[in-house]
């Protein structure tokens, strides 16, 4: 879920490594995020929102002269957050992170 600052980086890095002649291009941004807060219950109450216009962002990558090679994703923590659960022993647990995406493109010959 790239902002329109990152998504407008990105594409550069993507329009100066055409341009230098690059054979590939590998670019890393976050497709997903998972939240959440502890309840009151002390249950965990994740969210998780994902970006819809990942395509569009890769085919606009396409556009410049690459195609779209490998993806690969992965889960990047950065944190939870616990509390003590109401009527029962034990913890909630609400995880915090991303799920970043990895893509490598090769030039379009």
């Amino acid at each position: 879920m790239p902002t329109t600052e990152e998504a407008a980086r990105l594409l550069q890095i993507s329009r100066d490594a055409y341009d230098r002649g690059d054979a590939l291009l590998h670019l890393q941004t976050e497709v997903s995020r998972l939240t959440g807060q502890a309840s009151s219950w002390g249950s965990a109450e994740n969210d998780f929102v994902s970006d819809e216009h990942a395509g569009y962002f890769l085919g606009e990558v396409e556009r410049i002269g690459w195609r779209l090679e490998h993806t690969g994703y992965t889960f990047v923590e950065s944190g939870a957050t616990t509390s003590a659960r109401m009527l029962s022993t034990g913890t909630g647990v609400v995880n915090h992170g991303h799920v970043a995406g990895y893509f490598t493109f090769r030039r379009v010959v």
